[in-house]
């Protein structure tokens, strides 16, 4: 207990420096598989990794807090107004789109080189090479690159999408960092034909230049407004603010944060008594929950000392289901079957998970689509809670009450239980929660729940998520990803136009994709393939309204709800801004602009505009 009160003293010392030195401590509730050198995201597409990477490395252009794309690495974005944007015709319904990009003369990495058509050109090559397990698949499959010189280079997608205009999907690498051991890395994966095989050599790579080890010694380099001092496993991540950085806020940068900390603490109650006890500055995107934002201890001493603030943001709660028959685990339970997910969904109250966490601020999400999106159809089926029609469902799949009231069945000679593993981020306290909940309801129609937790970044890690298909979990994966305006429903698409399984990760494909459960349905594939390439917003609404009927019909995922994030920060603290669509609704975005009242910093966002107070 004194250890207890003395690491509360040490750090209540800690954050109220932070305006004296002009730092700034984050709490976060996650902690980063990798950082910097996993730019394709094979091995980790975790929240809390694009969060701090919003400090380290500056995109191409950024959505603003206002939706508005401002350029950053390079001298201009892309319009049709200024002659650098050019549509064509290809075939009917589909068009080629060509983006012209100049990088700025000042853009410089840590190290004083040049940011040059080299590290994009890098950033094309590793993204499109066979093996290389990016999740972007979508992106790469229809993307090339022409480099006109050392700044200059044409980005051209083939067939263009609906959003490709409003989304920055154009990234770079640092070439002479990284060029000489991915030479070796391709070299390497060259040698053999299994596309497993080429997919460890690929992540091996990648993951060469992202632990904590490679960045602690100092030979990473970084575009962004801070550089990494030092990472400590399962503590805390340091940056200091880079000299070399182009673009200078209002007044000048001393007058804006120079050392951010982000200290790690993934239990969520644990990181709410640092954030009372004056440990932290402020609360990461992926932090408390939002009931503990919300609570009487935070909200009673909020006044004098922090904002707290209720933030929409487009992250989709939802529960993975493992549809892979290969799966012994799920064959016998049929999780492959409409029934069974059915089942599931009805003998699970999720309006009484909203009511019981969230008093009813969340609802219930029909489909992955977001209600502020202007797609989003509310006419699809909902399934309330009814046990009884989930009993019956099961019943009519052959499943029977055994001795101790679980349903089982005969397989092979064999008899099966039905036990469901469930898998969440171990330490998020309402997750934990509503496994508890959900379970009680499950019991209640004689399926037993196995709760199988995990830390963020081995639940979240593509070893683990994208591996359903070889077991690595094979009931419920319970996580959220975020679904923007530009959503084009590819995390639950199978085949591309030309028929390709593309979107399900699998050994063949050396576990690329987004669609980790492993549903398909040939309908919703076709539909899509024809709604990423519609600009007609009328049209396209039409498209995604069946396919988001097909979605709830089939049940492809449980969807849970859109959760609201409760913004945590010390009074003072300014520009630590969020709003529901600007880059997942992270609180980093334009991070060169955080800094203190109290140090000189000048306004730019208010939160007041993008959320409401929570008092």
């Amino acid at each position: 207990m004194k250890r207890q009160f003395l690491a509360l003293a040490v750090l209540s010392g800690l954050a109220l420096a932070g305006p004296q030195d002009n730092s700034l401590i984050i709490g976060a509730a996650q902690e980063p598989r990798s950082l910097a050198g996993d730019v394709v995201n094979a091995i980790s597409n975790q929240a809390i990794k694009f969060e701090i990477e919003n400090f380290l490395f500056a995109p191409l252009v950024q959505t603003n807090r206002d939706l508005e794309i401002i350029p950053v690495v390079v001298t201009e974005v892309p319009t049709q107004q200024n002659g650098r944007v050019r549509f064509t015709n290809v075939r009917p319904g589909v068009r080629r789109l060509e983006l012209d990009y100049t990088i700025r003369p000042d853009a410089v990495w840590s190290d004083g080189r040049p940011i040059t058509t080299e590290d994009v050109a890098l950033y094309f090559e590793m993204g499109k090479t066979k093996g290389v397990p990016t999740t972007a698949v979508d992106f790469f499959e229809r993307a090339s690159i022409r480099v006109r010189d050392s700044r200059n280079f044409t980005v051209v997608l083939e067939p263009a999408y609906f959003y490709d205009l409003d989304v920055n999907q154009v990234y770079y690498a640092p070439s002479h960092i990284m060029r000489p051991e991915w030479e070796r890395a391709k070299a390497a994966a060259a040698q053999t034909n299994d596309p497993a095989r080429q997919a460890e050599i690929f992540r091996n790579f990648f993951t060469q230049f992202s632990s904590p080890q490679f960045l602690n010694s100092g030979r990473m380099v970084y575009s962004g407004p801070f550089t990494l001092v030092r990472w400590v496993p399962g503590s805390s991540i340091e940056m200091r603010r880079n000299p070399r950085f182009w673009i200078k806020p209002p007044g000048g940068e001393d007058k804006y944060v120079q050392k951010v900390v982000y200290r790690i603490i993934q239990n969520t109650n644990s990181l709410l008594v640092a954030i009372l006890g004056g440990g932290i500055d402020a609360a990461s995107s992926v932090s408390i929950s939002f009931d503990q934002g919300r609570s009487r201890q935070l909200v009673s001493r909020a006044p004098g000392r922090f904002e707290i603030w209720a933030v929409p943001t487009p992250f989709f709660e939802h529960l993975e289901i493992n549809q892979f028959t290969n799966v012994q685990k799920v064959r016998d339970l049929m999780l492959d079957n409409v029934k069974t997910r059915q089942a599931l969904i009805y003998a699970m109250n999720r309006e009484g998970i909203t009511k019981a966490f969230f008093d009813g601020f969340y609802t219930v999400a029909p489909t992955w689509v977001s209600p502020q999106n202007p797609m989003f159809n509310p006419n699809v089926a909902k399934y309330p809670y009814n046990p009884e029609r989930a009993r019956q469902l099961l019943a009519e799949l052959g499943w029977r009450p055994g001795p101790d009231g679980i349903l089982q069945r005969t397989v092979d000679g064999r008899t099966v239980r039905f036990e469901i593993e469930w898998a969440t981020t171990a330490g998020n306290a309402v997750r934990e929660r509503i496994q508890q909940f959900v379970a009680e309801n499950y019991r209640q129609v004689g399926i037993a729940v196995r709760i199988n937790n995990a830390p963020s970044a081995v639940l979240l890690s593509a070893q683990y998520r994208a591996r359903a298909q070889e077991g690595t979990w094979t009931g419920f994966l319970h996580y959220a990803f975020s679904m923007g305006q530009a959503d084009d429903g590819v995390r639950s698409a199978c085949r591309d136009d030309e028929g390709r399984m593309i979107y399900v990760p699998t050994r063949e494909n050396s576990f690329r994709g987004l669609n980790f459960g492993g549903w398909c349905n040939e309908e919703y594939d076709r539909l899509r393939n024809q709604a990423v390439v519609e600009f007609d917003v009328n049209r396209r609404k039409q498209l995604f309204a069946r396919m988001q009927e097909i979605w709830a019909n089939e049940v492809a995922m449980i969807p849970l709800y859109f959760q609201s994030d409760a913004r945590v920060f010390r009074v003072g603290l300014l520009n630590y801004v969020s709003s529901t669509f600007a880059n997942s609704a992270y609180p980093t975005i334009e991070p060169w602009l955080i800094g203190w009242q109290s140090r000189g910093a000048q306004k730019v966002y208010d939160q007041a505009k993008y959320g409401q107070p929570i008092r």
